[in-house]
């Protein structure tokens, strides 16, 4: 991401497209900035109209006129990389893991969540808001050098980590239009809520799955 490369290099230090292995399985993240300041993970997203969403729900919407399409919650789906770097970085235990969804200028956010969900023109911004120093040098070039090293760069690899979320995505769907929740095997059933109709699992509120209409 250009606004990244803006970043004073000797408090920030920027890998794009880190690709890591957890538990036999890998995880693939957009943008993770090792600074003084905390570890910021970004998740990018290019979508046009409007997006609509909140921090519980399985799915996000974005519509374009009548037309809607399914995408998987970016807060989620950030939640997991963290979990990754954690895993990866596990001698370093105090680390402050700073989460940000960005999205291009093309999409009109109308999320309902206090995370940090922006506009890529204020990353830099919300980046320069954390001030404090929590990492010293040593560490903030220790965890850069060893992500560096972790980084999966084999291409096969990098393929099927693509196809497996296609086919994940494709399950989901499916186990959705038969009304299963992908989540437990459940009901799911329509419910009312504030911002329209939405399925939710039927084993509220031990399983939370849900996904609007």
């Amino acid at each position: 991401m250009a606004f990244l490369t803006r970043l004073d290099p000797t408090k920030y230090k920027v890998i794009n497209d880190l690709m890591l292995r957890v538990d036999g399985k890998t995880s693939q993240i957009d943008h993770v900035v090792v600074s003084n300041y905390g570890i910021f993970v970004i998740e990018t997203k290019n979508y046009k109209g409007w997006i609509l969403g909140d921090e519980h729900g399985e799915s996000w919407t974005q519509v374009i006129y009548k037309r809607k399409e399914k995408f998987f919650n970016p807060i989620r789906q950030n939640y997991g990389h963290i979990q990754a770097l954690k895993q990866n970085l596990q001698e370093y235990s105090e680390l402050n893991y700073v989460p940000i969804i960005v999205f291009s200028i093309d999409a009109d956010l109308k999320v309902k969540t206090n995370a940090k969900v922006i506009y890529s023109v204020k990353l830099l911004k919300t980046i320069r808001e954390f001030a404090a120093e929590t990492i010293t040098e040593q560490q903030k070039e220790e965890i850069y050098a060893k992500l560096l090293a972790l980084n999966v760069r084999d291409k096969e690899v990098r393929t099927q980590h693509v196809e497996g979320i296609h086919k994940k995505k494709a399950e989901v769907t499916n186990q959705v239009s038969a009304n299963i929740c992908p989540k437990c095997g459940g009901e799911l059933i329509t419910r009312k809520g504030k911002y329209g109709d939405f399925k939710g699992c039927k084993n509220y509120p031990k399983c939370r799955f849900t996904i609007t209409n």
